[in-house]
């Protein structure tokens, strides 16, 4: 998914068709199924924590990816993207394990030029 996209909407792949990739990926793979970024900083906001942009600009625990295991419905990861955009995803489910497909259903705020781009963009 990229959020300059209007609406952000899923990527088929890891590089998009323009090269500029996706700023959030839903990966299953050996590793295990895990919500993964693009070049991006990720944090998973506690379940204490209301999502907000305030909330997603201050705070610091910054990972690469995050497990599905560590997610439920409700759980607010916050994506800051290299281009300077803010994404608050709130994971509302995920496919079950004897469903033959597999997804997760996420609503997805995005707050563009949140904050100033990454050096090297």
């Amino acid at each position: 998914m990229r959020f300059t996209d209007s609406p952000p909407k899923p990527l088929s792949t890891f590089d998009s068709v323009d090269g500029t990739g996706g700023d959030l990926y839903y990966v299953n793979d050996l590793s295990g199924t895990r919500i993964v970024l693009g070049g991006n900083k990720l944090v998973l906001l506690n379940t204490t924590q209301q999502g907000s942009l305030d909330t997603c600009l201050n705070e610091t625990r910054y990972a690469l990816s995050v497990s599905l295991d560590q997610v439920s419905r409700g759980s607010q990861p916050c994506v800051h993207t290299a281009r300077g955009h803010m994404g608050l995803v709130t994971i509302q489910g995920a496919a079950s394990a004897n469903d033959p497909s597999d997804y997760i259903t996420v609503d997805i705020t995005v707050w563009r030029n949140a904050e100033e781009p990454s050096s090297g963009i």
